[in-house]
C-alpha cells in the first residue's frame, strides 16, 4: 500500500503541469496512476484468492520434471548472486569508490551531454525563411531571393530547392519568403543537415539587402506556424513605452550571449526573433 501511494504521489506534479510539457505528459500521468491503482486492487483481492486456489503443498515425489529444472535454475541464480555479494562485501573500499565515481560521472555527463525538449532530426530537408527591408518591392524581393538560391545550389549537399515569395497564408508580408532545401541522401552528402547549415551560413551573410534564417525541418514540433527560428520569445505589456524599452534590452542581452564561446553553433545558425 505504501509503495502504491508513493508511486501515485510521484505522478501528481505531472497532472498539474501547464504549457506544452503538461499537454504531453498529462494523459501519460493519468494512465499510469490508474494502472498502478488497479494493480494495487488486484494485488489485494484477486491475487490472494488465486493463490489459495492454485498454490498447493504438493509432495516432492509428485512434482514434474519442469519443476525440478526450474528449481535448479532459480537455485543457481541465487547462488550466483550470493557469490557476487560476498565479493562486494569483501572489497568494501573498492565498492564505495566505484559508487562515488559513478555518481561523479553521472553529474559530469548531466552537465556535458546536450539536452533539449526534442532532439534535432535530420530529415534531409532544411527550411529557410528570408527577410528583406519592409520597403522592398516584389521585383526586388524576387531578385534578392534568387541570389540566395544561386548560393544554395552551389553547395554539394543540396539536391534541389523550392522558393516562394509573395503574400499568402504563410507569408504575411511581401518582404518575407520561404526556401525549402532538399538535401541529397545522407550517404552521399556525408554530413548532417545541421553541419550543412553551418557551412552555408557564412556564404549567405554576404548577400546584400536580405537575410536567410535556416533550420532543419522536423517531423515532430510543438508549433503550428512557420517561423524564422527554432526559438521565439513573446513579450507582452499594456504599456507600449515600457514594452519597447525592455524588448530592446532583451534583444541586446540575447545578442551578447548567443555569440559567447559556450554557444558557437547558435551564434552561427540561429537568429532570435522576439515578437510583441
Amino acid at each position: 500500500m505504501s509503495l502504491t501511494v508513493s508511486l501515485i504521489a510521484v505522478l501528481i506534479p505531472l497532472l498539474f503541469m501547464s504549457d506544452v510539457v503538461g499537454r504531453l505528459f498529462r494523459e501519460f500521468a493519468i494512465t499510469l496512476a490508474v494502472t498502478i491503482l488497479v494493480s494495487a486492487v488486484v494485488s489485494l483481492t484477486l491475487t490472494p484468492m488465486m493463490c489459495s486456489r492454485i498454490l498447493q503443498d504438493k509432495k516432492t515425489a509428485k512434482q514434474t520434471r519442469f519443476y525440478y529444472w526450474s528449481e535448479k535454475v532459480f537455485n543457481s541464480i541465487i547462488a550466483s548472486y550470493g557469490r557476487t555479494l560476498q565479493v562486494v562485501l569483501r572489497y568494501r573500499f573498492i565498492t564505495l569508490l566505484v559508487t562515488i565515481s559513478t555518481f561523479v560521472a553521472t553529474v559530469l555527463l548531466f552537465l556535458v551531454v546536450p539536452k533539449g525538449f526534442f532532439p534535432v532530426q535530420d530529415t534531409g530537408v532544411i527550411l529557410g525563411i528570408s527577410e528583406a527591408p519592409q520597403t522592398v518591392s516584389f521585383a526586388s524581393m524576387a531578385e534578392r531571393q534568387q541570389k540566395l538560391v544561386d548560393i544554395l545550389l552551389q553547395d554539394p549537399a543540396v539536391d534541389n530547392i523550392s522558393s516562394f515569395i509573395g503574400v499568402d497564408g504563410t507569408n504575411t508580408t511581401l518582404n518575407s519568403g520561404r526556401i525549402q532545401i532538399n538535401l541529397k541522401p545522407l550517404e552521399q552528402r556525408g554530413i548532417s543537415a545541421t553541419d550543412v547549415i553551418h557551412r552555408l551560413q557564412p556564404k549567405l551573410e554576404g548577400t546584400e539587402g536580405i537575410q536567410l534564417f535556416l533550420q532543419p525541418l522536423q517531423d515532430l514540433t510543438v508549433e503550428d506556424r512557420v517561423s524564422r527560428t527554432q526559438f521565439q520569445y513573446a513579450l507582452e505589456d499594456p504599456d507600449q513605452t515600457e514594452l519597447a524599452k525592455y524588448t530592446r534590452q532583451m534583444v541586446e542581452e540575447l545578442a551578447r550571449k548567443k555569440c559567447s564561446p559556450t554557444w558557437p553553433a547558435i551564434c552561427r545558425t540561429r537568429g532570435w526573433a522576439p515578437s510583441w
